[in-house]
C-alpha cells in the first residue's frame, strides 16, 4: 500500500488576530490554527501563528527553536505554533511530535505544551516535556521535501530581533 501523504503549504497571508502579513502554515488546503479550532473551539487555538524565528525577541528562543527544526534526530517534539500577542515561547504553544524515516515527516499527535514560566526559566528544553495531547487531530504525514522546502521559508532568518509585528 502506497504512503499516502497530507499537503503542507506556508503561505503568506493575515490571521485573525494578526493583521501584519505572515506566514501561515496550511495543511490539505486548511489554515493549522482553523484546523485546531474545528476541532477543539473552546481552546481559544484560532488565530495562533507559526513560531517564526525573526519574530521571537529572546535570542535563547530563537536559538532553541532553529536547533529543533536543524535537529539531527529522527524523534523531537517542535514547536509550531505561537500566540500572536507576545511572541514567545510562553504563552501559548503548540507543539508537534515529530518522526522522521526516509523521506517521511510525520506530525504523529499535536499538542499544547503546558510547561510553565519556571520550566522556561530552567531551560527552553523543558518545551513540549508536558504537553496536553489534542488527539482529536489525527496524525499529518508530509514528504521530507515538502515539509522542508515549506518550513524553510518559515526559518529563513530575515532581520532576527526586528519587530515585524508593527
Amino acid at each position: 500500500m502506497a504512503d499516502i501523504f497530507n499537503n503542507i503549504e506556508v503561505v503568506l497571508g493575515q490571521s485573525l488576530f494578526c493583521k501584519v502579513e505572515h506566514h501561515i502554515i496550511v495543511i490539505d488546503g486548511i489554515p493549522l490554527d482553523a484546523l485546531l479550532h474545528n476541532h477543539y473551539p473552546s481552546r481559544n487555538l484560532a488565530g495562533l501563528i507559526p513560531v517564526m524565528p525573526d519574530w521571537l525577541d529572546d535570542p535563547g528562543e530563537r536559538a532553541f527553536i532553529l536547533s529543533r527544526y536543524n535537529c539531527n534526530s529522527n524523534e523531537f517534539v517542535m514547536p509550531v505554533l505561537m500566540c500572536p500577542d507576545d511572541c514567545d515561547l510562553s504563552c501559548t504553544v503548540v507543539v508537534a511530535h515529530v518522526v522522521r524515516t526516509g523521506i517521511r515527516v510525520a506530525w504523529k499527535k499535536l499538542g499544547i505544551n503546558m510547561n510553565s514560566r519556571v520550566d522556561l526559566l530552567l531551560g527552553y528544553d523543558h518545551i513540549g516535556t508536558t504537553v496536553d495531547w489534542l488527539d482529536k487531530i489525527p496524525e499529518l504525514t508530509f514528504t521530507e521535501p515538502d515539509y522542508t522546502s515549506q518550513f524553510s521559508k518559515i526559518y529563513r532568518l530575515n532581520g532576527c530581533g526586528s519587530d515585524k509585528r508593527e
